[in-house]
């Protein structure tokens, strides 16, 4: 039996549902899948070298991967031959400049003699700046389901995507890059709490990938090895974490996924050709992946 890992970095659980549905889907194909979730403390890594297929997964975080995730790869990634290797990434738009998110890993991977299978973007709601609707939710939802299922197909018939970067993506992927780093470390202890709200309940000590938050008298401080994923604003109970600069930003209360998609009285489809707005410029990611989904399931008819 074929085993794979996958590494994925999780703040808000976007990227956690897509690996978790991956796994099902290539567990369907004969693999042994195991995951492992990418946060502080680093400790008892599952080595590469004992698997046959490496997954790659993160959140797109202003054009880039989180720099936790990147280094520990770097650090934990043995030199091979030819060994398959596969990245996800989600993101709450489908802009053309989370193509080159990707950049270094690729680098990485090609310096380090590993063959790249994909690169596949999958679309989930934003965690930041603003709720996206329920029936978009649904729709990302079952949209990136029926993409696990693409994934792990071609994963299993070993087959080959290339992803074009163009040159003045990776510019500004890269230029975003250092001030996003930076930023999150300098916006992370201007982080705090509204203490008439506040629980004192810890979730936010848990969620926090970076083990960024302490608690003090009581009540949760921030530091500054923050990675902004915006998990402890998302699911605090009480909407009681202002987190600094942004604040204004946040986004309170998580995507009841599941509830949704069992759900009929919430539209399966929020994207279609009727689409104006912003939304409108989603149009193109649900054509084109649907393709792959249909070409996948043998039921696309070429017109």
């Amino acid at each position: 039996m074929p085993r794979a890992i996958i590494y994925f970095y999780s703040g808000t659980n976007n990227t956690a549902i897509a690996a978790q549905m991956i796994q099902s889907e290539l567990q369907n194909k004969g693999y042994e899948v195991d995951l492992f979730q990418i946060r502080k403390p680093l400790d008892k890594i599952p080595a590469p070298i004992s698997y046959d297929v490496l997954g790659l997964g993160y959140p797109i975080h202003a054009f880039n991967p989180p720099q936790l995730f990147l280094s520990t790869i770097k650090r934990i990634l043995p030199t091979a031959h030819n060994k398959p290797v596969f990245i996800f990434k989600t993101a709450g738009e489908p802009f053309c400049l989370n193509n080159a998110s990707s950049w270094s890993l690729m680098r990485l991977l090609k310096k380090r003699g590993y063959q790249l299978l994909m690169d596949t973007h999958l679309l989930m709601p934003y965690n930041i700046l603003f709720r996206y609707p329920f029936a978009l939710a649904k729709q990302m939802y079952v949209h990136t389901r029926k993409m696990a299922m693409v994934i792990a197909n071609d994963i299993a018939n070993n087959k080959v995507t290339k992803r074009k970067i163009y040159p003045w993506t990776w510019l500004v992927m890269i230029t975003i890059r250092y001030v996003l780093y930076w930023g999150a470390r300098i916006n992370g202890p201007f982080f705090h709490v509204k203490k008439d709200r506040c629980l004192q309940c810890g979730l936010c000590q848990k969620l926090c990938p970076s083990s960024n938050i302490k608690f003090k008298n009581g009540y949760p401080r921030f530091f500054f090895d923050c990675s902004m994923c915006m998990a402890c604003t998302m699911y605090c109970p009480t909407d009681a974490i202002r987190p600094g600069v942004i604040s204004w930003m946040r986004v309170s209360g998580g995507y009841p996924f599941q509830e949704l998609h069992n759900d009929p009285q919430v539209p399966s489809e929020y994207i279609n050709k009727k689409t104006k707005g912003y939304f409108k410029s989603f149009r193109s990611y649900y054509e084109k992946t649907q393709k792959l989904i249909d070409d996948s399931t043998g039921n696309y008819i070429q017109r």
